[in-house]
């Protein structure tokens, strides 16, 4: 996880996130739809490759896999714009923001408010940030300032924890969602107990909750599911899958 914020900072040094293509953010915020939806709520991920997957899937037109996606039934998108490890690009955000009709999640490791402005501009709805970043002070910003700014400039934020205690820390920073990471980002191992065993010990929230990372089956949601989260967030085995419209459909449908 340092080897990722130390990349993330250099980016910011480079201007990365400072040539934004101005997107057009969709109006209904990612926790309405998450709550009024009338089937699974399923958030894809387009993304090409990964520190642990290595590469994922051949660069294609994001937009043809985006509509894929929304015809299996995704309420949400969700874009890595980490052109390093993942192969996102920010340009994807802005262009997927002007053709899809639901709420686009920006993911990156945001170490900084210059990646939330980028965010903003580039059309999101909403912006994941990782708790642990700034727990273990791998930068130098305040967890609530980013929060803060994401609030003014109307992103909902997904707060993000990878193990009971950090996720016990998170309402203290009043995100708009819970996120809990199934992967640990120190070590990339993977474990789908992870929800389980941060819901069990936390009790009853006030917040969709999001589960992330690992999820491929439609037992693996309904396993979540019945451990408590709300909403699911899918990447890698929909980006893998050689028909992400059934591949989506079949996770919506659990």
């Amino acid at each position: 996880m340092a080897n990722l914020a130390v990349k993330a900072g250099s980016r910011i040094g480079r201007g990365y996130y400072d040539n934004v293509q101005t997107g057009k953010r969709f109006g209904k915020s990612l926790v309405e739809t998450i709550q009024k939806l009338d089937r699974t709520p399923i958030i894809t991920e387009v993304k090409f490759a990964s520190p642990s997957a290595g590469k994922i899937r051949e660069p294609e037109d994001p937009v043809r896999i985006a509509m894929e996606m929304l015809k299996g039934g995704a309420c949400a998108i969700s874009v890595v714009t980490d052109p390093e490890d993942f192969h996102g690009n920010l340009d994807t955000l802005a262009t997927l923001s002007r053709v899809v009709n639901v709420p686009l999640v920006m993911k990156d490791i945001v170490v900084s408010p210059v990646q939330v402005q980028a965010a903003a501009r580039a059309g999101a709805r909403a912006v994941v940030l990782i708790s642990e970043l700034f727990s273990r002070r791998l930068t130098a910003e305040p967890l609530d300032r980013l929060v803060r700014e994401a609030s003014r400039l109307g992103l909902e934020v997904i707060l993000e924890a990878n193990s009971p205690d950090e996720f016990g820390k998170l309402p203290e920073h009043e995100p708009d969602l819970y996120g809990i990471n199934n992967r640990n980002l120190s070590t990339f191992k993977l474990d789908l107990s992870t929800t389980e065993r941060v819901l069990a010990m936390n009790g009853r929230v006030d917040r969709p909750i999001v589960s992330e990372s690992g999820i491929a089956h439609p037992r693996d949601v309904a396993r979540l599911k019945n451990a408590g989260a709300n909403a699911f967030l899918v990447g890698t085995s929909i980006m893998k899958s050689s028909n992400v419209e059934s591949k989506v459909r079949e996770l919506v449908n659990a």
